[in-house]
Order: C-alpha cells, then structure tokens, then sequence
C-alpha cells in the first residue's frame, strides 16, 4: 500500500476548521484523535483560536510549520478550494474534505466539485470526499473522522473496507465487527471528487495484512477498472466482497442523489462480479458471514460438502442453504458408511446430511471418529458442522477436536453454534483463535461455504481465461462507413457489418421495386419475410412494415405495397431504402445477442433467449468485452433456458459451437468499433442444430455519438438489447 501507506499511518494530522467545541463536526476530529491516544503531530487551523483541546491553533495553512501528511477540511463549501490550494502549495499529499453541498446538491454543487478536481490534480494530491466523514486505521487506533463511531474501539483483524456512505459505513464497522469480523482500515470515500474506492481497493491488495476487501457501493465513476482491479486481486488470493446498492429502480434513484454517483447498470456490475470473482453481498450479516469464511485462507477443492448435525431440522436448514449457495451435498463413500455404522448409534441417519443425534452430547469421541472419516472420503470438499445448544465441559472438547482436524487434515469446516455464549466461552475462544468460521445459525453456516467456494472456483476459472486469447478481428471499410454516422444503420447494413465480422445471416437481398421483389423471391425458396428498410424506422413491426410466410408472385407484389404505404403512414419524412426479401427459417432456436457501449464499463456483451418474448422473458447473461471462449460458453449455461439448447425433452442439440463461436465474434466486433459503434442487436439470432450453424434474422445498430454533454444510454434489462 506504499501509495496510501502516509495515509493510514501518518506522522501528522491537520484540523483546518477546528473548533472548541469538540462535539461538533470540526471538533470532532481533534477530540477522537487525543481519546484514542495519537501519537503524531496535531495541528488545529482557526484565525479565531490560540489552541483547541490543548493543541496549538494556527490562523492558516501558511501559518503551518510544515505540510501535514493529512489534513482534514471541515470548513464550509466556498472556502475548501482556498483551503485545498494552500495545502496543495504547502506540499499537503492527502485531504479528507468533511464538508457537504458539493455534487450531491445539485449543478451548482457539482461545478464548485470538479473546481476541487482541478485544483487536487494539479498539486498532484490525494483527496478523499467531499461530504465524507473520514477514515481508521482500526490495526493501529487512529480514527480521523467525526461521528460517535469514530470514538469507539473495534476488534483488530485483516478486513479492510471502503463505503461511499459515510454513517452507514460507519454502521457497516459496527455491526460486523459485533458478529466477530476483524478489521485492518475503513474509509469513508464520500463523492469521490479525486480518490475513488476503487484506489483504495487497488492499494489494499498490495497490503499484506489485509486478507479480505470489502466495499459498501452506490456506484463507480471508475467502473472501467473493476474487471482489472478484481482479476488482480484474485490472482494475489484476496477475495473482494461487494455490497452494491441501488440495484432497483428506486434504490437506483436514491444512489444518485444520496452522493451524485452513477448508479451505473447492475446487469454490467454483476457481468464483473463474475469474470473478476467478486462476490456479492446484500447485507452486513451478509458480508460478515462470507468475510468470516474467507478469512482464514482456507479453500476447498470442490463444492461438495458434508454436513454433520446433532438435529435433524438443522441438518435440512443448512442443506437448503448450501443448495441455493451453488454446494453439492454428495453421497458418502461406502467405506465412510460402513466405518460410520460401527460407531454411531444403530438409530442414527448415516447420510448427507449426516444426523449423529444428541448421543454425540455424551461422547466428544463421536465427534472426532465422524470428522475423521469425513475428511478421508475422497467425496467430500468441506464440512459443516451444527452443534445446537452443545455446552459445559463438552464444549470444549468438542472444539478442540474441530480444531484439531481442520490442522490435521487442511479441510475447510465450517461451525452452526447457538449455545448461550456464557456456557461456551472457551470453546468459542478456541474456534476463534484456530480461525474456524463460526455462525449462529446453520444457514449462514452455509452462506459461508458457498462464499469459499465461489471465490475457489473464480480462481480455477481466472486461470483458464487467462491461458486463453480473446478473438481479435478488424474491419477497416466497417468503421470507415461508421465514423460520423448520426442515424441507424438499416438491418441490411447491419447484416453487412455481421458479415464483416463473420457472422452468418440470412439470405435476403434489398429490393427498390415490385418487380425486383418477386424476382428476388422467385430465386428462392418460397415462403419469404418482408421487412421495410428505412434508417428512421428501427422498429420495423410497429410500422405494420413486416410480412412473414409470403409466397407466389401476387402475394409478393401486394405485400411490396402493403410495406411501403405502411411506413409512409407511419413516418411520412422517412427515408426509405426499400423492402428487404429475405429466407424464412423454420426450426432452431431463437436467442437475442448483443452488444452496448457502456460510459462506465465500455463494450459488454449479451445473449439471452430471443424472439418476440425477449422482454418478457428476461433470461439474458452479461459479460465486459473482450470475452475468452470459456467466458462465452459459461454466458450460455448461466441461461435458465439453456437445457432448450442441450436438447431437452427429445429435442435436437442447438449448434453451441456456432453461438460460441458468434459471440466471440460480436465481442471482437464490440472492441474493434467500440468508438463508432454504441448499440448493435441481433434478434432473433436462429441457432440450428448441432453442425448446421446460425443465421442472423435481424440486425439494428446504433453508431456512437461522441458528444459529451450527450447521456450515453446504459443496459438495466434486456429492454435496451431488444431489436425489432
């Protein structure tokens, strides 16, 4: 963390603001600093005071007797840019700007922010805030911040987190570290006008005594480096729990005016979530759960888990979880059976789960002969382990045999505990101290292991993208015919930049006149679609301007009229370039693809399952451009709808490899033209059988306007994929 080492540890520390009050918000910092026993130098800057708390008063920053390694702004909005512009000349290197009614007040607000902006970079500082309430390093007790909180004492361990919220954060703190989590720095980032949580989280993977990263969001302005951020972090093995808020169209809404953040589109945060292995988290005890798992480094080989109860109903709570975690519940070896029956009571259930019941209460050795046996069957990838009320004496050998497993035999187990903590104190002591993950109730237990086992399977996946290469395609005469482009391309276009890409479509030719669309269609096999072709009607049904199943040479030429006077009805300034007479496919699958270039994430990729339905259905898998072929193929079985693909029901095989192969294609197409392209559908793209390939049934792209002042449109749903 050398970039943020100065920051978490510094030698000086300056109040500009401070006051004499120290309940208030400028005074705050001073009182935390001097309760929790800084050891470094504190200056208090206020023309009004000679000391505040005992500390000498400067009238400014110039009155300083050296820059601070950390100054602490708490002055109002109109004076910070002199105050951050005599601390930038004074050689300041880090500002923590308290103060509010920056961009989350609205355009007035955000131009005096990115006044802030400017002046930060041009001194080259690191600024965290506006509107923040500060930052701890919990290792090492310096708490710079105002709020109740600040004053506080937290358990010391190797969590570190970022918050965008500076008092919910603060509860983020408090909450977990009552469920026993451990922490190594909190920052509170606020508005993000300069130092954004991804900065911090880069810096925090470089930290050798941070394990596990955790950030409460409300949305990147950086979101283009989280796919890298997070890879990075996956490969150093230090697993990154997000809580991303505003995930509804309301939260969404109260995200952007809470701090002025983009909330961004969750489809494209959770495409990164999984090509980088960050999990996501929904709440505290959420995050306390999965952090309290990952902590102790220890990983499974599988998701296959054992569970071991003294309760029947704990059992089947926990399996519950464990399935909606993504775990397997394997079938025990014979030879763990048959030792299991020589032992265990004959009434005992000798399964997964496996119900030892209450004679374990009498007998600490029924413990260790079960866990034993557990972790020798070849089956089995972790264990978790429900122990009710267990307590006394018993408790403690109990959790000295847990212990002694988990050393002896490197498996991950994982303790359900709700005994009355003053019965089981010492046992609790010993799980905690032996790092073994312990839950109050056997649900989280399994939260927990799904957890490890996410994070143990995104690196196995890491290993294998990266051992690939994304395709790489260009189309020089493409982008050519794109560059300055203001209206859609006509499907006829569009089809033309597909093939450019190598992407199959169907056969169709464009026809101006009657008589070249019955000479058209008597080329092929009759029946024909008929579809409008103007650059002002993208959604072609809606303008009546669609025939499909048209055959004979009357039916052509009546339909020819139909279209044309359909779309002059509908948008009489249109520009219309003809009546495209196409093949008409029978049979196959139809899916959606597409392609967005988002302002926050750049190109992403999308397939889902297509047709007239697409938006009623909703069955859509994201991914962030360039895409590997295994990324590709795991977008097609994240679908709900991918056994129609893998022939259900009798059903033929789809040609996977040709839609593989296509969306490696339309991701090479994506970053290739991802300056003049900002949209591009396909649907429905036909996916025949397996050997038979695809064909493209309908194309709109969107050029990309470069316009700053522009809103740029972003992905919440497969609405914005839809075509025609």
């Amino acid at each position: 963390m050398s970039e943020f080492d100065l920051f978490f540890n510094p030698r000086s520390i300056a109040v500009i603001g401070a006051s004499q009050d120290l309940a208030s918000i400028s005074g705050q910092p001073i009182a935390h600093l001097k309760a929790k026993g800084f050891a470094g130098q504190v200056f208090a800057v206020n023309p009004r005071y000679e000391e505040v708390a005992g500390y000498r008063c400067y009238p400014d920053v110039v009155s300083l007797p050296r820059a601070p390694d950390v100054a602490v702004i708490a002055v109002g909005a109109k004076r910070v840019p002199d105050v951050l512009r005599e601390l930038g000349a004074k050689g300041c290197r880090f500002a923590v700007i308290l103060s509010s009614g920056f961009a989350e007040a609205g355009e007035e607000g955000a131009q005096a922010q990115r006044n802030i902006t400017a002046i930060a970079r041009s001194f080259g500082m690191q600024v965290i805030g506006p509107n923040c309430q500060g930052y701890m390093n919990i290792s090492e007790g310096i708490h710079v911040g105002f709020g109740a909180p600040y004053g506080l004492t937290y358990p010391k361990g190797h969590l570190s987190l970022t918050s965008q919220s500076g008092a919910f954060g603060n509860s983020i703190v408090m909450l977990a570290s009552q469920e026993g989590v451990g922490f190594r720095h909190y920052v509170s980032t606020g508005n993000e006008s300069v130092t954004t949580s991804l900065d911090f989280m880069d810096a925090m993977i470089d930290d050798p005594e941070t394990r596990v990263i955790a950030g409460y969001v409300e949305g990147f302005q950086d979101a283009h480096r989280l796919l890298g951020i997070g890879r990075r972090a996956l490969s150093a093995g230090k697993p990154v729990l997000v809580w991303k808020v505003g995930t509804s169209e309301a939260g969404a809404r109260a995200a952007a005016s809470h701090t002025a953040n983009l909330g961004g589109s969750m489809a494209l945060y959770r495409a990164a979530f999984r090509q980088s292995g960050i999990i996501e988290v929904k709440d505290v005890g959420d995050l306390a759960d999965c952090a309290k798992a990952l902590l102790p480094g220890r990983l499974p080989k599988g998701n296959r888990m054992a569970i071991v109860t003294i309760s029947g109903g704990a059992g089947i709570a926990m399996a519950d979880g464990a399935a909606e975690g993504g775990l397997q519940l394997p079938t025990l070896a014979p030879a763990t059976v048959n030792a299991l029956k020589e032992v265990l009571p004959s009434f005992a259930a000798i399964a997964n789960p496996l119900d030892v019941t209450a004679s374990l209460l009498n007998d600490a050795n029924l413990l260790r002969v079960t866990l034993e046996q557990l972790a020798n069957d070849p089956n089995v990838d972790m264990i978790g382990l429900a122990l009710a009320a267990a307590s006394g004496k018993l408790a403690t050998e109990l959790a000295n045999e847990i212990v002694r497993i988990s050393d002896q035999y490197g498996i991950p187990v994982l303790v359900a505990w709700n005994a009355d903590p003053a019965s089981v104190h010492g046992a609790y002591e010993i799980l905690d101290a032996a790092r073994i993950p312990r839950y109050q109730s056997p649900v989280r237990c399994a939260r927990g292991a799904s957890a490890l086992w996410s994070f143990a399977q995104a690196r196995k996946q890491l290993e294998q993208v990266q051992a690939e290469q994304p395709l790489v395609l260009h189309a020089a005469q493409m982008r050519e015919s794109l560059i300055n482009r203001t209206t859609d391309m006509t499907e006829f276009e569009g089809k033309k930049l597909l093939q450019a890409y190598g992407i199959g479509v169907t056969h169709e030719a464009l026809a101006s006149s009657t008589e070249q669309a019955v000479q058209i269609a008597c080329a092929m096999d009759f029946p024909v679609v008929m579809k409008i072709q103007s650059p002002d009607i993208p959604h072609k049904t809606e303008a009546g301007g669609v025939r499909i199943g048209v055959q004979g040479e009357a039916a052509i030429s009546a339909a020819f009229d139909e279209i044309v006077s359909n779309a002059r009805a509908y948008k009489p300034d249109a520009v219309v370039d003809g009546v495209l007479v196409q093949e008409m496919v029978s049979g196959g699958t139809e899916l959606i693809l597409g392609i967005n270039n988002d302002p926050l994430f750049g190109p992403a990729v999308m397939v889902g399952i297509g047709g007239i339905f697409a938006e009623v259905i909703k069955d859509v898998s994201f991914r962030l451009a360039p895409i590997t072929r295994s990324e590709a193929e795991s977008m097609l079985r994240e679908l709900r709808a991918f056994a129609l693909l893998d022939g259900a029901r009798g059903r033929p095989k789809a040609d996977l490899d040709a839609v593989i192969d296509t969306l490696m294609r339309l991701s090479a197409l994506a970053v290739d033209l991802r300056d003049v392209v900002q949209e591009l559908d396909i649907n429905p793209l036909f996916v025949l059988s397996a050997g038979k390939g695809v064909k493209a049934g309908d194309a709109l792209v969107k050029p990309r306007v470069v316009a700053d002042s522009l809103p740029q449109p972003r992905p919440e749903s497969v609405e914005d994929f839809a075509g025609s």
